[in-house]
């Protein structure tokens, strides 16, 4: 069912099973009105179960469609080894193509948070490379910070944000 919405929206395939849901066409930008979004769902679904028939399909997510200045991926992870980690990389797909990441201890501070940023090369854009727009750094550090403090949940394993939205403001 498509209830009220905004276009232009973004829809996902929302399945635990599957981690790189766009390179299944599991994933649509743009969409730009409900006969192309149920158009795209219905191609979504198809292509899903036809790539991943074992895969458990919970729905399909379907969001506005947002824009900003940079894609980030921000996460948490426990390991019994090391302990619990905050990961900060150039987000959306950028993340498995680059490997442009930095890791850290959790949880972190706010000065921690502003040497992640400085750390990833992709990022470089945000930082006003070549007269680029500068993104918010302080609203990520507070992200990064407050992500970093699922650190205190006892059960968690893993979370993770990507794509976080950097704009000029927030």
């Amino acid at each position: 069912e498509i209830g009220t919405v905004s276009y232009p929206v973004v829809a996902k395939i929302l399945s635990r099973d599957v981690q790189h849901k766009s390179e299944l066409g599991a994933v649509r930008l743009n969409i730009a009105d409900a006969d192309q979004l149920r158009r795209a769902a219905a191609d979504m679904v198809a292509r899903f179960v036809e790539a991943r028939p074992d895969a458990a399909m919970e729905g399909i997510l379907v969001q506005p469609m947002e824009k900003g200045l940079a894609e980030v991926l921000v996460g948490v992870r426990r390991s019994g080894n090391v302990g619990t980690t905050v990961t900060l990389a150039a987000g959306g797909v950028m993340v498995d193509l680059y490997r442009d990441f930095v890791c850290r201890m959790a949880p972190v501070d706010l000065a921690t948070a502003h040497e992640m940023i400085d750390a990833v090369k992709g990022l470089a854009a945000i930082r006003g490379y070549r007269n680029l727009p500068l993104g918010d750094r302080d609203a990520l550090a507070e992200a990064i910070r407050a992500i970093s403090r699922l650190a205190d949940v006892p059960l968690l394993e893993s979370a993770e944000i990507n794509p976080l939205i950097v704009r000029a403001q927030g």
